[in-house]
């Protein structure tokens, strides 16, 4: 049975605020990529995700969902969030991808708040200084080849149902370790869905 996980809407809200503060100008794609990127490493490392958001593998790779979600301001997500706008501004606009083709994308851009800090460990906002420092500056190009060969991803994408535009991820194939994996979800899977 794999893993599932309760989203912490607060943690992705804070997560994007940070990022509208340490990397301003980073568009919807790239914000769910670090956000994936983020949760990947940090239960790699440390057993637990930071966001526990509900990821799919969509044509452009793993998606963040709900955090996609609020970066298009749903109206319904962003009141399961507990607010009634975003903290930072954001601005509509296109990137290019590899194709050539202009995609009508959403930047983040500065913060309208301070970062509530209190709700991360010290490991969760280590990594996602880490992840933004290493993919950073990376194109919408680089995140997705390099996410695309991810196995999370591909079993996802492989195994999705004919004519479907998405697959849920599972959190388990994110630990890459044979054995790690068998132990943490063996460790986790009576209580992943209170977490």
């Amino acid at each position: 049975m794999p893993l599932k996980f309760r989203p912490k809407l607060d943690k992705i809200v804070e997560l994007l605020l940070y990022l509208a503060k340490r990397r301003p100008g980073a568009d919807k794609y790239q914000a769910v990529k670090f956000l994936y990127l983020t949760d990947r490493e940090h239960f790699q490392r440390y057993g637990r995700p930071i966001t526990f958001d509900d990821y799919y593998a969509m044509w452009y790779g793993p998606v963040a969902s709900n955090a996609l979600d609020l970066l298009h301001e749903d109206y319904w997500t962003l009141r399961r969030a507990g607010i009634n706008s975003l903290p930072f501004k954001t601005e509509r606009g296109y990137v290019k991808f590899k194709s050539g083709k202009d995609t009508e994308t959403v930047f983040i851009r500065a913060p309208l708040r301070a970062v509530n800090d209190s709700i991360f460990s010290k490991s969760d906002i280590e990594v996602f200084d880490e992840i933004i420092e290493k993919y950073g500056d990376a194109s919408f190009d680089e995140l997705f080849e390099m996410t695309h060969k991810h196995p999370a991803y591909l079993n996802a994408w492989n195994n999705k149902p004919e004519g479907q535009k998405r697959a849920p991820m599972a959190y388990d194939d994110m630990i890459e370790d044979e054995v790690r994996r068998k132990s943490l979800v063996a460790d986790l899977a009576a209580v992943s869905a209170k977490m």
